[in-house]
């Protein structure tokens, strides 16, 4: 069975190549050391009129630069900070055995934080939920350095956690419509902007090859998420790339990066994603890594081809053009075919050099 996804999140900050395909089937895991599979949204509560959220004044705007920069002038050593904080994984000993709280969902409109439902949360994590001026800095950053025509899919924003050094972030479909999506960000993860800024461009490499023309919503699925013999049936009927939202179309980002980089062996990663046992799945992923270790980025890139694609997507917008030394470089080439592509990402850099906390 490939990827069947509902959510997709960024890696967390230590070493994870969790391709379970339980969790798969509840979302698409993501990358920076990429993160936990969350529910697509909180479960909503009843919400006082005497809340103990603090209205605050927004944070000040971040001005823009009206025009896209070069690499090599834009701010080289804070996005090489970003590239090699964002990959030393393994240095920090991730909090095991913590199960995942939603604090709060956010609508919002104009950019700005509106509406929101709370989550059940144990009296140890209400300090962080009442924390509204971080949840606003942490959404006001990712609205500094993405386009706004990039992230106009997002129609909710969650604070979430799952303990220190899991999952930092994620991206899921709502609840109510599958051509809307939900950002999800750890509050506990997220007070390094070098790894924040590596996983919200992670995040929005997701966006940008999940949407709908790209990716057109499976709404069979989406409306029977848990019925495996629809899944098996709709991703047979498949002639492209079958993401777990939906059949890709021939010419997608997705699909192309698929057929030239995954067909040779997609078939032996299947197996691997098949394992039942966590453990030894893992195993056998870490050995699949080592086999193919040329052909990827990151460790976490082997997850499944999404996750490739937005590691891959990362480098991208991060990295200078590399030379062809590898397949792994081919993967950073491939981006710069699309001259729509090589244009969003000097407008992500500058953005990121113009926004990042000195």
């Amino acid at each position: 069975m490939a990827d069947h996804p509902a959510q997709i999140g960024h890696m967390p900050r230590q070493k994870i190549i969790l391709a379970t395909l339980a969790l798969l089937l509840s979302t698409l895991a993501c990358r920076a050391a990429e993160r936990l599979l969350l529910p697509a949204t909180a479960t909503p509560l009843p919400i006082p009129t005497n809340t103990f959220l603090p209205t605050v004044t927004p944070l000040p705007t971040i001005p823009l630069p009206t025009a896209t920069v070069q690499f090599e002038a834009a701010c080289p050593l804070i996005v090489a900070d970003i590239i090699e904080e964002a990959t030393a994984l393994g240095k920090n000993d991730s909090d095991e055995n913590v199960e995942e709280a939603h604090l709060v969902t956010y609508t919002f409109r104009d950019e700005k934080l509106q509406n929101y439902y709370l989550g059940p949360v144990p009296e140890s994590l209400r300090d962080e939920q009442k924390d509204r001026p971080t949840h606003e800095a942490i959404w006001n950053y990712f609205v500094a350095i993405i386009p706004p025509e990039r992230r106009d899919m997002l129609s909710e924003f969650t604070i979430f956690t799952d303990g220190r050094y899991n999952y930092l972030a994620a991206v899921a479909q709502t609840d109510d419509d599958p051509k809307r999506w939900i950002l999800e960000v750890d509050i506990l993860d997220s007070d390094s902007y070098l790894e924040l800024t590596f996983t919200l461009i992670h995040e929005q490499g997701h966006l940008l090859t999940l949407t709908e023309e790209q990716v057109p919503p499976n709404l069979v699925i989406y409306n029977n998420p848990d019925n495996d013999e629809i899944y098996e049936r709709e991703l047979s009927a498949c002639p492209q790339y079958f993401t777990g939202e939906g059949c890709s179309t021939p010419d997608s980002y997705i699909n192309e990066f698929f057929n030239r980089f995954w067909t040779d062996f997609y078939e032996e990663w299947e197996e691997i994603d098949l394992i039942e046992d966590e453990d030894k799945r893992e195993r056998e992923l870490d050995d699949f890594y080592e086999t193919y270790q040329d052909q990827f980025l990151t460790d976490y890139a082997v997850t499944n081809p999404a996750e490739d694609i937005a590691e891959s997507w990362t480098f991208f917008v991060l990295s200078p053009k590399p030379e062809l030394n590898s397949i792994a470089d081919e993967k950073i080439l491939f981006f710069y075919e699309y001259p729509e592509l090589v244009q969003l990402r000097q407008d992500i850099l500058t953005r990121v050099c113009n926004s990042f906390p000195q």
